[in-house]
């Protein structure tokens, strides 16, 4: 490592690049510092290099190691996923003794001076700060490869980066979830929230270090189950939406996923673990996204960062099967149905006049099927539910003896829930099921119950509430 006299004082900035910013938080981790009080552009020169030398010390430990399945060859399996070609794992590895490739790594890892005279003015590519060198593919998970650029001479590197983003990049990889060949990260332009993403993780990725094995236990959509559990241990209001970040700098295949999740969702999901009014509900959330072949906490989070608009929909296609199943809407039904109500106002923006309105028409239905009490009665609805011409004819015939038996002026269907029901839009999918769900809460609220909540594996529930300290 160079010494402080020879450079310039270090400076860390955040800039739009996700890894680096995930790395700069690392950097305060692995400097010992409180990420979540300090921010990356305080870092001091000795605080800096205090990260630098505990990054170096970890690669450098990969020296005595005779491979991958080595107790404690956390790093040395990683260089490939992170560092191909890297002075860590060379072609000829085996034939190399030990001193030769500590010397190559503590090469590769010396700390550069701040501004050589070599790059006298050449800025930093993403912060414009003065660069201490040029950096590609080995260094930087994602850059473009010498062979596959034309915009430089052959063998340029091509990145120009200054000391603060050169270290965010070699930090970067201690906020991962690395599994399965491909490393993840959780990020979002919150800063308070990526400061706390990242210190979880750097603080797991860490303790995996420590372990005699690397191989893990990979569950399915594992890298979902991961983010999902860390959005919800955040404890203040997002400001943003987060993204989940899956990659592989292999190079063997180089690839790049982004699985985003908008403001309201993920700060209607971190605000609903800790409302006592939701939890009920969240936890039937889980149970019914349960299949034989996937717990219900995994689909549920493969559903929040691919397939969003699944998660109501799932919701209500689970009250619709149990009520089948036992002849009447099941004890789940009211704060699953609160749930609902709040994720499609919260999330995707349904009126609360609309929902309202839709409701009301659902107490509504529900006084009218109290009156006959039949199982053929909620049959038939549930019936017409699934169809929007046989709904149609439902309540029409529905009004007229609303009309004629109950001898009132204000009809069962006003003009403007008509509207919210048939006419064609992008919502007319939620405002059908939050009728559907309003009026099975009108005939569970009023005790027409069968059997007992259901008991589905418990297990679903621990997937996402576990102590990830134990």
């Amino acid at each position: 490592m160079s010494s402080a006299e020879t450079r310039a004082e270090t400076s860390v900035r955040l800039t739009p690049h996700p890894l680096q910013r995930v790395g700069a938080y690392a950097l305060l981790r692995l400097a010992g510092l409180n990420t979540t009080r300090r921010h990356p552009e305080s870092l001091t020169d000795a605080e800096f290099e205090a990260a630098w030398g505990t990054m170096t010390d970890d690669v450098v430990a990969t020296a005595w190691l005779e491979d991958t399945k080595a107790p404690g060859a956390f790093w040395l399996s990683s260089s490939y996923l992170f560092w191909p070609n890297s002075k860590v794992n060379p072609t000829n590895r085996r034939t190399l003794t030990e001193r030769q490739r500590v010397e190559l790594i503590q090469t590769w890892r010396t700390l550069p001076a701040a501004a050589p005279i070599e790059l006298s003015g050449v800025p930093c590519t993403l912060c414009g700060q003065m660069a201490c060198g040029f950096y590609g593919k080995v260094d930087v998970p994602l850059a473009a490869s010498v062979e596959h650029r034309n915009s430089t001479v052959p063998g340029h590197e091509g990145l120009a980066l200054c000391q603060g983003c050169l270290g965010s990049f070699y930090a970067m990889p201690y906020g991962c979830a690395i599994n399965g060949g491909k490393a993840s990260i959780l990020h979002s332009w919150d800063d308070s929230a990526l400061a706390m993403f990242t210190t979880r993780q750097v603080r797991l990725t860490r303790r995996r270090i420590n372990l005699k094995s690397t191989s893990a236990n990979e569950l399915r959509y594992s890298r979902e189950v991961e983010a999902l559990r860390a959005l919800k241990s955040y404890d203040d209001r997002l400001r943003d939406g987060v993204e989940l970040y899956v990659f592989s700098n292999s190079n063997k295949q180089q690839t790049l996923d982004v699985y985003g999740v908008d403001q309201p969702l993920a700060e209607w999901l971190r605000s609903t673990v800790h409302s006592p009014a939701l939890k009920a509900g969240y936890k039937y959330l889980i149970r019914a996204h349960y299949s034989s072949k996937v717990p219900g906490a995994v689909r549920l989070a493969y559903n929040i960062f691919r397939h969003p608009h699944r998660v109501p929909i799932t919701a209500v296609d689970y009250l619709s099967q149990l009520t089948a199943e036992k002849g009447a809407p099941p004890p789940e039904t009211e704060a699953l149905a609160q749930l609902h109500r709040s994720f499609i106002e919260e999330v995707f923006g349904v009126a609360q006049r609309d929902v309202d309105q839709i409701t009301r028409l659902g107490n509504s239905i529900g006084a009218l099927l109290l009156e006959a009490p039949e199982r053929g009665m909620l049959k038939q609805f549930e019936h017409a539910q699934s169809d929007p011409m046989r709904l149609q004819a439902w309540l029409k015939r529905s009004a007229t003896k609303w009309t004629l038996e109950r001898k009132v002026t204000e009809p069962l269907v006003t003009t403007e829930q008509w509207r919210l029901l048939f006419e064609p839009g992008d919502r007319v999918r939620f405002h059908r099921d939050l009728l559907f769900v309003a009026v099975l809460e009108h005939l569970a609220r009023n005790q027409w119950l069968a059997g007992t909540p259901n008991d589905r594996d418990d297990r679903d529930d621990d997937i996402l509430t576990e102590d990830e300290d134990q």
